[in-house]
């Protein structure tokens, strides 16, 4: 019966909260929220400044240019000529003469006899000058054909030449109709004309270095002539001009340039020439001007040549990294020291809100001295703020801004424009000065990407 009347209770069971499951909750949230933000903000692309240097290439084609005059002829018939090509001659000297009847020109043929090329050393030059065209022929400069057909017909008529003086001499003025020409002056006799001969540095176009428009006109390969046809040239000084095209940024690193050394690929000799950088039509050009080897290269108009120049060393940095940065521009004396740590500094009047002038103190960053001012920065500054000159009553606008290079150095976590000085640049890399002032340190981090951010934006 007792167990009959015993009373059960049923205590009912509260909520119990679960502290770990909270916790979980809170992280996972926090986990997914970091993964969403990883995979939807634009990352910041790092670059590390390292030491390094760019390999210039140097080898250039320039086109010669030189004091030479172009002789015609003033009778019509055969031309026979008493010189080889590129030699010197003094005035009065037998350049060429022209024959009205043929007879002597005849006459110096059949006294060869066969015997001319008999030489084995005429062999070997002949030899040479086909082995240097195989080598170097390439469908692209198809013209080269016939620059080899001018240098293979000069040989053959040159060793023909040779003979003809002494015949001329012997027995010339047996022969009616023969008219022996003269050099008018001394100088370096050449016998073929390209339409460069009255070229200068003050009249040239870039069309000259069109290698295809101005192939040689071998002048020894005729037979006959009529009168007022070119006879030959003559080269009348040994200085002479070599004209580089060049990029704009090769023309800057060599403005300071006076003096250049060369090397001419065609005998691998060198040369120190003066140097000039010339602009025209908007293209830089290199001038250099020889005083000797005139003989050497007097057939040549178009020469490869290799600028003896040291490859450029420093900070490499890549060319996306690089940005521009407005500086005002302020004279030197009104830049003090000042603050608790001494720093560069101007003195700003602005009017308060009762309509009094007051002056402060504020610190500016000096990114470069150019002539008597200072490029400075400071984000308390804006265009039209007043300056005072410390210890004067002279006041100064900021107005006048002007550009530097540089990049974004993100070491603290946040965008700081620091200034490059480029010695070198290429189509990816620039190498700038490693001791600039308000500039960049080896080992410094800095934005790959300078597009993608702006100064003083945090870092993610």
């Amino acid at each position: 019966m007792a167990d009959r009347n015993r009373k059960i209770i049923k205590f009912h069971k509260g909520s119990q909260f679960n502290i770990g499951v909270i916790i979980f909750l809170i992280i996972l949230v926090y986990m997914l929220y970091n993964i969403f933000q990883y995979f939807t903000t634009e990352r910041v692309a790092v670059y590390e400044i390292s030491q390094g240097t760019i390999a210039q290439n140097n080898t250039f084609t320039g086109v010669i240019l030189r004091e030479e005059k172009i002789y015609n002829t003033d009778a019509s018939g055969y031309i026979t000529y008493y010189n080889r090509d590129a030699t010197k001659v003094g005035v009065n000297s037998y350049v060429y003469s022209v024959d009205e009847t043929g007879h002597f020109y005849q006459d110096m043929l059949a006294k060869n006899d066969g015997t001319l090329f008999s030489e084995k050393s005429f062999y070997d030059g002949l030899e040479k000058t086909a082995e240097e065209f195989v080598l170097n022929y390439s469908d692209e400069n198809f013209y080269q054909v016939y620059a080899f057909q001018y240098d293979m017909e000069a040989a053959l008529m040159e060793t023909i030449s040779e003979n003809a003086l002494s015949g001329l001499s012997e027995n010339g003025g047996n022969y009616n109709g023969l008219h022996a020409r003269r050099a008018p002056e001394p100088g370096i006799v050449v016998y073929h004309t390209d339409g460069l001969e009255n070229v200068t540095l003050e009249n040239f176009n870039k069309d000259i270095f069109d290698k295809s428009a101005h192939v040689k006109n071998n002048l020894m390969t005729r037979e006959q002539v009529s009168a007022g046809e070119p006879a030959f040239k003559l080269i009348t000084s040994e200085i002479w001009d070599l004209l580089i095209p060049i990029d704009e940024q090769l023309a800057a690193n060599l403005a300071e340039n006076t003096v250049l050394q060369i090397k001419f690929k065609k005998d691998d000799s060198t040369a120190w020439g003066s140097s000039r950088i010339i602009t025209k039509d908007g293209d830089s050009y290199l001038a250099l001007n020889f005083q000797s080897a005139g003989l050497r290269y007097a057939t040549e108009r178009y020469l490869e040549v290799e600028l003896l120049l040291s490859d450029t060393s420093g900070l490499k940095i890549p060319n996306t990294a690089l940005t521009e940065k407005s500086f005002f521009l302020v004279p030197k004396d009104y830049v003090t020291k000042g603050g608790a740590d001494n720093s560069n500094g101007v003195m700003y009047r602005y009017e308060d809100k009762d309509g009094n002038f007051e002056t402060s103190f504020v610190a500016v960053a000096v990114a470069q001295e150019k002539n008597n001012m200072y490029y400075i920065a400071a984000e308390q500054l804006q265009s039209g703020d007043i300056l005072l000159k410390p210890d004067s009553k002279e006041t100064y606008k900021l107005q006048k801004q002007d550009s530097l290079q540089g990049v974004y150095n993100i070491n603290r976590g946040y965008a700081v424009f620091r200034k490059v000085e480029i010695l070198f640049q290429n189509e990816e890399y620039s190498i700038v000065n490693k001791g600039t002032s308000y500039g960049i340190s080896l080992y410094d981090h800095i934005a790959l990407d300078a597009s993608t951010i702006q100064e003083n934006e945090i870092i993610q």
